[in-house]
């Protein structure tokens, strides 16, 4: 990860407006590295240790509040402690938390919610995380085909596994193609093709696709700053894997909220797997991989003669809370909260670039539905050659003095919206967005 030079007046203010937090990061780091015990990065300086959070709002250990644009990683569609949600859980937690055997009915009220809004799935499975899931489908994918290799976009990010981790990434150095601790041969079973480039990326694949098993294919690059796919990309890629016999999987790990059924029903591009986790499990770990019945059929030994063809274990797929909260929040997820959050999405996305034609800077956002990422590049950025020209040392400065009035969100530059915030919140947020180009000096 690339280091930056933070505006030393904000992070006095920091230091200032959290000496708890800074303190205990300090104690903590003694026991976890980096102090923070999982999830996707950390903050810098340094994180704010929160002691509560309800609805949009979350609560450090110093008093401050903060309006909460981060979702617990992208994961909190509908807020912090949903009335809704918690219920389910509390219910679920005097049944059984986790069983060995199947349960009734949470996993199956998932399961029935997922295949009755998402065209490409009739039958689900379920996982833990989203690099379980993407994992498994990789698995099913090379045991349909008898092929070996994967592609991906350059740029993407789809887990932790050593294949998933192989290639270009913005959350490392330019040249590290093959990370620290994943060996040599992990390389020589991915591909890489450009995102957002139909003709570039048919040429390159053409010459592997004989090799190919699947092609694992965001919706919008998440990771490298929520950037939307091209619908005629997806449509060639999709046109590409029919023709040779390639499975096609979308992992919608964070885009599914975009839309009802995922951002497959926003572009009207079928996979042949889909990659689910993070908002489906209400706050509680849960993924999924699902697609249709000649697919999920490779783990059922009914479809083969008592014997099922691929075997996958998940000791906590189908957790029995985590489907009870996941079951409460699609439920929640109707067409109207995707408007509604797709409204919010659209209403920053169009604030800040209005910023920079109003500044004319090089200020822009791209994402979809409840997914904005902020770039400050001259050009577009619309794939992983353009998002490597961002100017991420002003990003994350500007992170830094929305954190100072109480915007919480990651330090890379992305923001997403819940079903708890409300044009109010983020009216506050866009005129803070506007104060902090101001106070850093950016703008005059």
């Amino acid at each position: 990860m690339a280091s930056f030079e933070l505006n030393q007046t904000e992070v006095g203010k920091w230091r200032r407006r959290t000496p708890r937090s800074h303190d205990l990061w300090g104690k903590t780091k003694d026991l976890i590295p980096t102090g923070h015990a999982g999830g996707m990065g950390y903050f810098l300086p340094y994180p704010i240790f929160v002691e509560r959070a309800k609805g949009c709002w979350l609560w450090d250990v110093d008093g401050n509040r903060y309006l909460d644009l981060r979702l617990g990683d992208w994961v909190l569609i509908h807020g912090h402690c949903d009335d809704d949600i918690r219920d389910a859980v509390m219910r679920q937690m005097e049944r059984h938390t986790q069983v060995g055997a199947p349960e009734w009915d949470c996993a199956y009220r998932v399961a029935r919610q997922l295949v009755e809004r998402t065209p490409s799935i009739e039958k689900v499975r379920f996982f833990a995380s989203g690099t379980d899931a993407n994992l498994a489908a990789i698995r099913m994918a090379r045991a349909y085909t008898g092929r070996t290799k994967i592609a991906k976009a350059i740029g993407s990010y789809h887990g932790t596994a050593d294949v998933l981790l192989v290639g270009h990434s913005i959350l490392r150095d330019a040249d590290d193609y093959i990370p620290t601790g994943v060996p040599v041969h992990a390389a020589d079973e991915v591909i890489e093709f450009p995102y957002n480039d139909p003709d570039a990326a048919e040429s390159i694949l053409e010459r592997e696709g004989h090799d190919i098993a699947a092609i694992l294919i965001e919706p919008c690059l998440t990771a490298a700053g929520m950037i939307e796919s091209e619908r005629r990309f997806l449509q060639r890629l999709r046109e590409f894997a029919t023709r040779n016999g390639i499975v096609l999987i979308f992992d919608e790990v964070v885009t599914y909220p975009v839309a009802y059924g995922g951002a497959q029903v926003l572009f009207d591009v079928c996979p042949d797997l889909t990659t689910l986790g993070k908002a489906i499990g209400g706050g509680l770990p849960a993924s999924a991989v699902g697609g249709r019945t000649q697919f999920m059929n490779l783990l059922e030994p009914d479809a083969s003669a008592g014997r099922a063809s691929l075997s996958i274990m998940s000791t906590f797929g189908g957790n029995s809370l985590s489907m009870a909260a996941g079951a409460t929040t699609l439920q929640k997820l109707t067409p109207e909260a995707h408007e509604k959050l797709c409204a919010l999405g659209n209403k920053a996305r169009e604030h800040i670039n209005a910023l920079g034609r109003k500044y004319q800077i090089p200020l822009h956002a791209t994402g979809l539905g409840h997914l904005v990422g902020v770039h400050w590049a001259d050009k577009r950025v619309v794939d992983y050659a353009t998002r490597m020209l961002d100017d991420r040392e002003k990003i994350v400065n500007i992170n830094l003095a929305l954190a100072n009035e109480g915007y919480y969100q990651t330090f890379v530059g992305v923001f997403l919206m819940s079903t708890a915030v409300g044009n109010q919140e983020i009216d506050g947020w866009l005129l803070a967005f506007e104060r902090s180009l101001h106070t850093l000096g950016y703008v005059s």
